[in-house]
């Protein structure tokens, strides 16, 4: 009885101290609070071989992804050591093992690194700013930096500039780090602020990296074509793209039988392999301009390989500029000629079959083929891809609630290697018109210069593309769902959408990017306007305009 006493006597007391504790409450949603710092906020005159910079907030704060979102004006590259990172505390403390410029405005953006330590409210983009010398610098630049036929801003976006001295040369923007730098907000929104009077060159790039430097062929980039003559406050925006890295040979390599892939970056027009010890008699070369890779095919049959790997040197030549590239090739691979149809059936009157080999093809025989509607014999035609030489499109009239028998014997199909398909059976029956819905596009402001229009899915499936002057489009038959327009402007008129080049001071050509999702409804018709002004990558969740008519 006394130990059940005791007990009950422990119970009531714990019960009463849990009386005492807060069950709840408003959630804290209130970001940390600047309270103080040494040297203090735009302190003048600050010793450059000052050790450590403390500032205080008024709770317990943390840094998250430090290393990737801050970011010092002039950078302090490794020289700086940022706390904390584990432990939170009520300031952050700045150490410094390198001395600092003299006459010199320090801006330090925390990004989104600083929140509290208990809910992570963050305390976005906050900055600490002071000089070394005996004024803060204030002028700045603002604007809106985006990357081109982007859906979403890029999280590691940096805009930065480089001073144009007479040291600066190009070449200095992908060797060292910027002399002011900024991270835009989540719209691309950027604020160069506390800027010295000087000459500069703005860039922009996705810090993939992360190392607050610009990596040639690995991120995307932006520039201003003129130097920026600073002495007044400026609104500048800038667009990024897919910088044209310099020509490089790469690697080559076996891809399968009688094919080998030699592969370079640069975007090469011309292209030219020659083998050094081994004398193909049956080789033919696939490349198309501007292409990161060409095929060589040769007939193993005929260009007898006679050792099991043998190791084969080649000349690739581009311009003034030859490169030796050696690759080892096996006779082990074996040939077979493989078609196939990716649609899995969903033809429509607007959607043709197209079939697939796996290598370039020589001959194509009607002969040997027959497609059928409902057991009767339909006319058809055969033709070759122009893009693709591996590919071709079964030309036929379909209709909508419909059964199809194609069949393809031996010899429809002849590859580079002589040799014929197996048979191939392609049976499918298509939808209804209660399946699909249809989309007209009209442009207003269309581009002076042909462009290439594209309908993506919300996944970025390419669904249709054009080339073409037109304002018009007609799209019929789609499988409901979200669909959105791309536009590329072929300014110079040579066939090839161009990419931007800062060592030519070369932008990109212009593309459009719809600035909203389309929805499109089985039995609706859809009317699209698109008012073209300025190329628009974001894109907007919206409903678009219908009218409840029967598909056509």
């Amino acid at each position: 009885m006394r130990i059940f006493a005791v007990l009950i006597i422990i119970l009531t007391i714990f019960s009463c101290a849990r009386q005492g504790t807060p069950s709840g409450g408003p959630k804290d949603v209130t970001p940390p609070k600047f309270l103080s710092s040494n040297p203090d906020t735009l302190s003048l005159n600050v010793d450059p071989n000052i050790k450590e910079i403390r500032i205080n907030f008024d709770e317990y704060v943390i840094l998250k992804n430090h290393t990737q979102q801050i970011v010092v004006s002039p950078p302090l590259g490794a020289s700086a050591t940022f706390l904390p990172v584990g432990s939170p505390r009520k300031s952050v403390q700045i150490r410094l093992n390198e001395p600092l410029l003299e006459n010199t405005t320090y801006n330090f953006n925390f990004g989104n690194a600083l929140q509290d330590n208990n809910e992570g409210n963050k305390l976005s983009y906050f900055q600490y700013v002071f000089s070394t010398g005996d004024y803060i610098d204030s002028l700045e630049i603002t604007g809106k930096a985006k990357v081109l036929s982007a859906k979403k801003q890029p999280e590691n976006l940096l805009v930065a500039l480089f001073k144009i001295d007479s040291t600066y040369n190009d070449s200095v923007v992908i060797r060292e780090k910027p002399f002011y730098i900024s991270r835009p907000d989540s719209a691309g929104i950027f604020h160069l602020n506390y800027l010295h009077p000087g000459r500069y060159q703005m860039v922009a790039f996705d810090d993939e990296v992360q190392n607050m430097q610009f990596d040639l062929g690995k991120e995307k980039f932006g520039f201003v074509e003129q130097p920026v003559d600073l002495n007044e406050n400026q609104e500048i925006n800038i667009q990024l793209f897919n910088q044209i890295p310099p020509y490089k040979v790469g690697k080559a390599d076996q891809k399968g039988y009688g094919q080998l892939v030699f592969r370079f970056s640069g975007q090469p027009d011309e292209v030219e392999v020659e083998p050094i010890d081994f004398d193909f008699t049956t080789s033919r070369i696939s490349y198309k301009p501007k292409s990161d890779s060409l095929n060589f095919w040769f007939n193993p049959v005929t260009d007898t390989i006679e050792e099991k790997s043998k190791r084969i040197n080649f000349l690739v030549r581009h311009l003034e500029q030859t490169d030796t590239v050696s690759l080892v090739y096996s006779n082990s691979t074996r040939h077979q000629l493989t078609l196939s149809e990716n649609s899995k059936g969903g033809f429509t009157p607007s959607k043709k079959m197209k079939i697939t080999a796996g290598y370039p093809l020589e001959k194509l025989d009607s002969a040997f083929v027959s497609v059928k509607k409902d057991t009767i014999d339909l006319p058809f035609r055969l033709i070759k891809d122009q893009e693709n030489e591996n590919a071709f499109t079964l030309d036929f009239p379909i209709e909508l609630s419909a059964e199809y028998e194609v069949e393809l014997l031996p010899g429809a199909v002849t590859d580079f290697f002589g040799e014929t398909n197996d048979t191939v059976s392609i049976d499918f029956r298509t939808k209804t018109r209660n399946d699909f819905g249809n989309l007209q596009l009209t442009l207003q402001g269309k581009p002076d210069k042909p462009f290439w229009i594209q309908l993506l899915t919300e996944k970025d499936e390419l669904i249709d593309e054009k080339y073409t002057t037109n304002p018009v489009f007609e799209y019929n038959y789609l499988v409901p769902g979200n669909y959105y327009f791309k536009i590329m402007v072929d300014e110079n008129e040579n066939g090839f959408w161009d990419t931007g080049d800062f060592f030519t001071k070369k932008q990109p050509e212009a593309i459009y990017t719809y600035p909203a999702y389309v929805n499109v409804r089985a039995l609706w018709n859809v009317e699209e306007i698109w008012i073209l002004n300025e190329p628009e990558p974001a894109i907007k969740e919206e409903s678009s305009t219908e009218t409840g008519e029967d598909s056509p």
